[in-house]
C-alpha cells in the first residue's frame, strides 16, 4: 500500500470537489461515473485520529468523498495530510429536485384496511346424485340382445343395497 500526501494528489489530479452522500450513490449518475473513472477519494474522519484518505470509493458511515477532475493512481493507497482548504467548495451542480426526492424517498405505506366480505348471495344449484349398483346376472338366451332384456327383467324384480352403491355427484347448473 502506497502512502501519498494530499497536496501531491491535488497537484497531479486537480482540486477536488467535496461530496456528501445523502442518498444511495447508485442514484447519483455523476458520482457513479467518477467512481468508474477512478476519480474518487474516500476520506475517513475518525475522532481520535487525524483524517486520512483511501483511494477509490469505499462506502462508510460518516465518510466524506472528494471527486477529482482527473483520475487518481490505481491500486490500494493511503492519503495523508488532508488539507480541506485545497478542495474547491462549489455550489451543487445537480441539486435534487423535490420530485426526485419524492421518488427516492419511499413513503411509509398506510396499513391496508381489513377486507370486508361481500354480503352472501342466494344461488339455485341443481345437483345430480346418481347411485350405481353393479349386479352380475347369469341368463340363458339365444342372442346378446335377448340376454340384455332378460337380465333387466330379473334385476327389476330384486331389491338392491345402497350401501354397496357407488355414488357420483355432479353439478348440472348454477343460477
Amino acid at each position: 500500500m502506497s502512502i501519498i500526501r494530499f497536496r501531491d494528489l491535488v497537484k497531479t489530479a486537480g482540486a477536488p470537489e467535496p461530496k456528501s452522500l445523502w442518498t444511495n450513490p447508485k442514484h447519483d449518475r455523476n458520482f457513479m461515473r467518477a467512481v468508474k473513472q477512478n476519480r474518487v477519494l474516500t476520506v475517513v474522519q475518525e475522532s481520535a485520529k487525524k483524517d486520512f484518505g483511501e483511494l477509490g470509493f469505499h462506502q462508510r458511515q460518516g465518510a466524506l468523498y472528494f471527486v477529482f477532475p482527473k483520475p487518481l493512481p490505481t491500486g490500494p493507497g493511503k492519503v495523508i495530510g488532508i488539507k480541506y482548504d485545497l478542495a474547491e467548495a462549489t455550489e451543487p451542480t445537480d441539486p435534487i429536485s423535490p420530485e426526485d426526492l419524492k421518488r427516492l424517498a419511499k413513503p411509509a405505506k398506510p396499513p391496508k384496511p381489513a377486507k370486508r366480505e361481500a354480503p352472501a348471495k342466494t344461488f339455485n344449484v341443481l345437483v345430480r346424485r346418481a347411485a350405481v349398483v353393479e349386479t352380475n346376472v347369469i341368463v340363458e338366451a339365444h342372442s346378446k340382445n335377448e340376454a340384455r332384456k332378460k337380465s333387466i327383467e330379473i334385476v327389476k324384480g330384486r331389491e338392491f343395497d345402497l350401501a354397496k352403491a357407488k355414488i357420483a355427484d355432479k353439478i348440472e347448473s348454477v343460477k
